[in-house]
């Protein structure tokens, strides 16, 4: 700045120092400086210079008299508002001060200087005595631009190293209230839309937009100032907007989801009927939340207020079982539901405790019971008996395991159930690692363990990881022979892995074996190889018998990538090879094995299966080969080289319980099998006839042949439909028809019966249905009395989306939301949000099939505006509802050896869900997590997994703070509240002429320089 040395500087320089000592008023400076500036003439920004220079020190208040000689100088014209803003900038402690000295600084308590300049440049701009010329602009654009950024960069980073506990001083909060002011004065100027004429707009747009967004944002909304949205607002119009060639705004995607989310807008609601949606999507089959991911999807929809969360969990809880009751589903079900209430239940709301406190929570129990149904249907209508002491013993039920875990004291019980229970019996509380030691040391111990995960008393949780981390142990161990045992006790009730299910997660329990039957050796050196096939066939068919009853894939494993042996059985056990596709090995083992199957002694007897066929064939080529095996055996047969009777007797060798899991792959070979294009039909069904109906065996193999049966009931019975309607004169078809008919259904997936989608479809129209359920939905909860909750089974999502695609739902959900009257808005905002958002296996292509709605634009403009802002919020809301909250859980020091036992039996100290088990070194290690790793996971934040939007990543999902979107396709206008502005600015008058004016008083003059890249924030 060559002018600093420039003789006419200091000419002006001396002239300002001497009006200000001898107190001259700045009425009479008018003529003396336009002498001034005709004699020695500089430019606006020299003269801002040497104003700024008369401001006083750190300590000092500044001379009134100097604001009223800026005031003359804008009037005059001899500098701008650009020139002024950037001298101010350039000896702001704002700016320049260091982070030791911002408490020391403005003790007298009076306005800033900063804050003084910003209302007076405000007043000028709003009263259009200091009109923004566009010669000026740029500078003017340039300066306040700086300062947003200066200001932003100074109070974000200030908030980040503070972890959000930063306290605004009063002193800066004035000064910033002045900035917006003064922001939205002159940006808000409709002679400002001019600059969009100027080169030098195009390429600074945006800078100018992200600056005002950032200010907004992170300085004003933080700090509640009444001026929060309205300069975020500006950028939504021309200048900040591009226009097209119709004079008409060219809006980012960002731009019209915010124009278009605030619509309608109505408060959030948390309504009952959306976490029974939620919930009962939980517990209808695949396991698809793990406990981290279902207490952060409570924390987000709850917000931190765990006594309303605590309140709406136990009504959805009672509201799922009471649905399962009246629904008339199966009584397996309804003991679902009872158990996640009475086990899983308490052991959530024991994590609560260390949070509110015993008594409140106690309170929040009762609240909760108070407003429950326990007599869902009138007492004169059959069953209503059963059906409420059913209720009430559930409620009892899940009170004694309150007690067990220390949720609710005995004493209290009388409270909250408003009467005197019964005598309540004492049960002892277990412990995972009890139940391993006796387990580990005795695996027939889990015989009757087992019985225990049907009970009600609150053990089930430790009962339930006490199995996940015995297979765990022995798949590390590679204790095979107990692990057999341990399959064979399992698979006798398979169904009970459902209640196992809600203390795991499908990789945590599959894994292992997965792995253990990829990596299965085969010692061709052992003695007899009978053994071996045994535990291997046992563990197979569990892993089978599971992962059927859930539909899993290798991508719910962590799995998919990896050469795993069973799912290469899954994938191909219904297609046969070819010989001439066989290699040379393979050729071998089959022709071992028909020959073990099926020669023949001098008496007509098949040998049986020797050493020496197993010893050449390791367990998993044996079933790679089932499918290929029974069609040589058919083939055979069918040309009259086997005997009917030799090739049932030799198939029922598969029987045997070393074999039998090859059914699985024999039987869908069969299925795959066409009925009219061989002339096998007779062959086929005398086969099926030997394996379906085996003769008398011992309870084992028959709890074997019964998982196996689960496993091919469904296909093959439609396989027989088929047949039966080619050929209705097979009454052996048909017997065996209805022999499978008692296995299908016997699926814990959240696939529906085929009479429920019957059902569902016989309207032709399957959305007719949804509708009238979720209208239900919302009616019922919007009602609000304590009423039974209306009929849902999540598995009708699923259906129809597997029948009519995600369009169809999402356009039948967007219809009930127009349809609803605003009183209710909020709740069906909250029911259709819970119905995508609800974890299944269809949520996912729900939500990609909204973000792909919402990302098309053009589309989504062509819409009414009633259609569009409905689409926007269900969008922000479903969005906003994945990103899962970071747990904030206290665990206090005292009671942290009873969290430890508490995270442990809901399962959190065990492995990472979803781990890659084939990249753990050691397999025990996927089962162990110390206490310290736990709190690591705690802490960090979670996800559930959601499609988002790169555009929405700054919006409220619900309440999105826009004052000038009213009419915004319409008129452009706004309003920027003159009167509010103007009684900020009658706050600055001239100070009392007494005050001390020299008061630290710099006339040193020294400054720096900006430079010339103006809008070069980095």
């Amino acid at each position: 700045m060559p002018w600093l040395e420039n003789s006419s500087y200091k000419r002006w320089q001396l002239a300002s120092t001497n009006a200000l000592h001898r107190r001259v008023e700045a009425d009479e400076l008018k003529r003396p400086l336009r002498e001034l500036m005709q004699r020695h003439k500089l430019p606006g920004e020299a003269i801002a210079r040497v104003l700024m220079g008369l401001c006083a020190r750190k300590s000092g208040s500044d001379d009134p008299l100097l604001f009223a000689y800026a005031r003359l100088l804008l009037s005059e014209g001899h500098l701008g508002t650009g020139d002024l803003l950037q001298a101010l900038l350039a000896t702001s402690e704002l700016a320049n001060e260091k982070e030791i000295t911002r408490s020391k600084r403005h003790a007298s308590g009076l306005p800033t200087c900063e804050e003084r300049i910003f209302l007076l440049l405000a007043e000028l701009h709003l009263t259009e005595a200091l009109p923004v010329e566009p010669a000026r602009m740029q500078k003017t654009t340039s300066a306040l631009v700086r300062w947003l950024h200066v200001v932003h960069e100074r109070e974000y980073n200030a908030q980040l190293e503070s972890a959000g506990l930063h306290a605004l001083d009063i002193l800066a909060y004035g000064t910033y209230e002045a900035l917006a002011s003064l922001t939205t004065s002159v940006f808000g100027k409709p002679r400002f839309q001019s600059v969009d004429l100027q080169p030098w707009w195009e390429g600074r747009r945006t800078a100018v937009v992200r600056e005002m967004r950032n200010f907004d944002v992170h300085v004003l909304q933080w700090m509640q100032s009444q001026w929060a949205g309205r300069i975020q607002a500006l950028t939504l119009l021309p200048p900040f907007v591009e226009v097209g060639e119709d004079g008409r705004p060219v809006l980012a995607q960002q731009q019209i989801l915010q124009t278009l989310a605030q619509e309608n807008v109505t408060p959030a609601a948390q309504s009952r009927a959306g976490l029974y949606i939620w919930l009962n999507a939980c517990l209808c089959g695949k396991p698809m939340m793990d406990d981290l991911g279902m207490l952060g999807y409570l924390q987000t929809r709850y917000n931190g207020d765990n006594q309303m969360l605590t309140v709406h969990l136990l009504h959805a809880s009672f509201d799922v079982l009471t649905n399962r009751v009246l629904s008339a589903r199966p009584a397996h079900e309804v003991k679902v539901v009872r158990s996640f209430t009475c086990n899983k239940l308490p052991l959530l709301l024991a994590l609560l405790t260390s949070f509110m406190g015993q008594g409140i929570l106690e309170t929040c129990i009762q609240s909760a019971f108070l407003s429950s149904v326990m007599d869902p249907i009138p007492p004169i209508s059959a069953g209503s008996l059963a059906v409420t002491d059913m209720l009430k013993r559930t409620r009892l039920e899940f009170l004694q395991a309150c007690i067990l875990h220390g949720v609710v004291s005995e004493s209290t019980i009388g409270m909250i159930l408003q009467e005197s229970p019964s005598g309540l019996p004492k049960v002892p509380k277990y412990t995972k690692e009890n139940l391993l030691n006796q387990c580990t040391n005795n695996v027939g111990r889990l015989e009757s363990l087992t019985a225990e995960l049907q009970s009600m008393r609150g053990n089930a949780g430790a009962v339930s990881l006490c199995i996940v981390y015995l297979i765990g142990s022995l798949c590390a161990s590679k204790d095979t022979m107990s692990l057999k045992s341990v399959c064979n006790i399992l698979i006798k009730h398979v169904e009970n892995m459902d209640i196992v299910m809600q203390y795991t997660q499908p990789a945590t329990l599959l894994g292992p074996l997965c792995m253990l039957l990829k990596d299965w050796v085969h010692d061709q050196d052992q003695s007899e190889f009978t053994p071996a096939y045994e535990e291997f066939a046992s563990i197979l068919l569990f892993t089978l018998a599971v992962l059927h009853r859930y539909q899993l894939t290798p991508e719910d494993l962590g799995m998919s990538g990896l050469d795993v042996f069973l799912f290469d059985i899954l994938d191909e056990s219904s297609t046969s090879t070819s010989l001439s596709d066989l290699g040379h090995e393979q050729n071998q083992q089959l022709a071992k094995w028909l020959e073990g199957l099926f020669a023949t002694d001098d008496q007509g007897e098949t040998s049986g299966i020797s050493d020496e066929v197993m010893r050449q064939c390791p367990p998993q080529a044996f079933y790679k080969l089932v499918p290929t095996l029974f069609l040589q055996s058919v083939m055979a047969c069918k040309a009259n080289h086997l005997s009917p009777t030799i090739l049932k007797n030799g198939l029922e060798l598969l029987l045997e319980p070393f074999l039998l899991p090859s059914l699985v792959g024999g039987l869908k070979w069969v299925i795959g099998r066409s009925w009219e294009d061989h002339n096998e039909v007779e062959i086929i069904l005398q086969i099926l006839e030997k394996l379906l109906r085996p003769s008398s065996s011992s309870a084992e193999t028959q709890a074997m042949h019964r998982a196996v049966m689960v496993i091919v009931a469904e296909p093959l019975e439609h396989s027989l439909q088929d047949l039966l309607r080619q050929r209705p004169e097979k009454t052996v078809a048909a017997g065996l028809s209805a022999l499978l008919r008692q296995y299908v259904d016997s699926t814990g997936s959240s696939t529906s019966y085929k009479a429920e989608i019957e059902k569902w479809a016989a309207a032709g129209d399957m959305t007719h249905d949804m509708r009238h359920v979720v209208r239900g939905l919302i009616t019922w909860a919007a009602n609000g009395t304590p009423t039974a909750p209306p009929q849902y089974q999540h598995q009708m999502i699923v259906a129809m989306h597997d029948i009519s695609g995600p369009q169809r739902i999402m356009n039948a959900l967007l219809s009930l939301m127009r349809e609803t009257e605003y009183s209710a808005m909020a709740i069906a905002l909250d029911v259709c949000t819970s119905v995508i958002c609800a974890p299944s296996s269809v949520s996912n292509t729900l939500r990609q099939q909204l973000a792909l709605e919402v990302s098309d634009t053009d589309s989504l403009l062509k819409r009414s505006m009633s259609q569009a802002s409905t689409l926007v919020r269900l969008h922000l809301s479903v969005e906003s509802r994945l990103v899962v909250h970071q747990l904030e859980i206290p665990f206090p020091l005292p009671q942290q050896q009873s969290t430890d036992q508490l995270m442990q039996d809901l399962g959190l100290s065990g492995p990472v869900i979803g781990a890659d088990v084939g990249q753990v070194d050691n397999p025990a290690q996927a089962l162990q997590m110390t206490d310290d790793d736990l709190q690591a996971a705690m802490e960090q934040p979670l996800s559930l997994d959601g499609v988002t939007t790169p555009a929405l990543q700054s919006l409220d999902p619900v309440d999105v703070q826009l004052e000038q979107a009213q009419g915004f396709f319409g008129g452009l206008g706004m309003d920027l509240e003159h009167q509010a502005l103007q009684n900020d600015v009658t706050s600055m008058s001239v100070q009392n002429a007494d005050d001390d004016i020299f008061a630290g008083l710099d006339l040193s003059g020294g400054m720096g320089d900006l430079g010339e890249d103006d809008f070069n924030f980095g």
